[in-house]
Formats: C-alpha cells, structure tokens, sequence
C-alpha cells in the first residue's frame, strides 16, 4: 500500500518536486541577494511580493482556459483577483513609499515605477520559474496530447495566504528589530521556507498516513 501510494501519478515526480524547489530557492536567493548586496528596502520588498502574486494570478488565468474544468477555477479566480487589487493596493499604500493615497497620485506612481525598475531582474527570475512550473503542470494534466496524469489545479490561493502573512509580517520585523535589513532577510527566509512547505505538502502528508497505517 504505501509503494502504490508513493507511486501514484496523480502526484508530482520527485523530479518534479525537486525542480520546484529549486526554482522556489533560487527566485527567493535573487531577493535575499538584492536585499544583502543592493540594499533594496521594505518597499521594494514588498511591491516584489505584490507583483509575484500579479504573476501567479495571470498564470492561473492561463490555467482557467485550457482547463478541462473551467468551472472549477472561477471562485478560486475571483479571490485571487480581489486579493491582489485590494489587498495589494493597501500594502503598497501602507507599507511602500508613500505616506499618503494623495502623495502617491500626485506622484503619478513614479517612485513605485523606479521601485519595479530597480527589483525588475527579480520580477524577470520570478516569471521564468513560474511559466517552468506552468509547463509542467501543462504536460501533466496532458495538454499537449501525452496521457493525463493530473489536473490543473490553480496556484494562488494558498500562495495568496502566504503573500498575506508575509506582507504583514514586513514591517512588524523591519521596525521592531535593530537591524532593519536583517529582519527583511528572515522576512524572505520565511517566506521560502513556506513555499517549499507548499510544494512537499502532498507528499509529506502522504508519506505520514501511509507509515500511520503500516
């Protein structure tokens, strides 16, 4: 029982997991790396973070129409969607550059473009590694004519509870501190290491009921 069960198709390959890994490891290196070494501050942070969960959202976008259950995706859509415009918008409003909905306007958003600018290899890592895992997924749910090990299932939802937790927990632990960097590198460590919490979930869980009913 638990050889079948680790051998289900229906689940991610250890490839497959170690690869996402990999990339969640390696996207997450590039902003310890710029916070490190540029000194990007909680601001640009933070706009990295929203515009990670812009991707994730346009991505599963692309889920949504080749997906053989439409239906399925549109909730999960709609909270991603209203997540990101809302709850995006209030941490750039209250944890970006701005101190104010009326300086940000009257700026014209500028400084948030020369933020994007500033973190844009970031953002450009981050793309990549998201259209790998969006391959994959495609190949697996056999969108181009191979057999159909698993359906496409969206991203964002729990990626949306981590980028909630994570945003709030930016300037609790960038002001709080002594050293505002060194709270925005634990910020970016706890954000990795519940990504890759996420993608060993399945397995983890599964491992632990198999051994449980051995």
């Amino acid at each position: 029982m638990m050889v079948a069960e680790m051998n289900d198709p229906a689940r991610p390959s250890l490839g497959t997991l170690l690869s996402r890994s990999l990339s969640v490891v390696a996207s997450n290196g590039i902003v310890l790396y710029g916070v490190a070494v540029f000194g990007w501050n909680r601001a640009g942070v933070v706009l990295l973070f929203v515009l990670e969960g812009v991707i994730v959202f346009l991505l599963d976008l692309v889920r949504s129409r080749v997906s053989r259950d439409r239906k399925a995706f549109q909730a999960n859509l709609f909270m991603e969607g209203v997540f990101i415009i809302f709850f995006g918008f209030f941490a750039l409003l209250v944890f970006g550059p701005y101190e104010s909905l009326e300086a940000m306007i009257g700026d014209g958003f500028r400084v948030l473009f020369r933020l994007a600018v500033e973190v844009r290899f970031a953002v450009f890592a981050i793309l990549f590694f998201r259209l790998v895992q969006l391959g994959q997924d495609l190949v697996a749910a056999g969108i181009f004519g191979g057999p159909a090990r698993r359906p496409l299932l969206p991203q964002g939802v729990g990626w949306m509870l981590l980028l909630f937790f994570a945003v709030m927990l930016a300037p609790l632990i960038a002001r709080k501190g002594p050293n505002p960097t060194g709270g925005l590198i634990a910020l970016v460590v706890l954000k990795t290491l519940g990504e890759l919490l996420a993608v060993w979930a399945d397995r983890l869980f599964t491992s632990s009921r198999a051994r449980a009913r051995g």
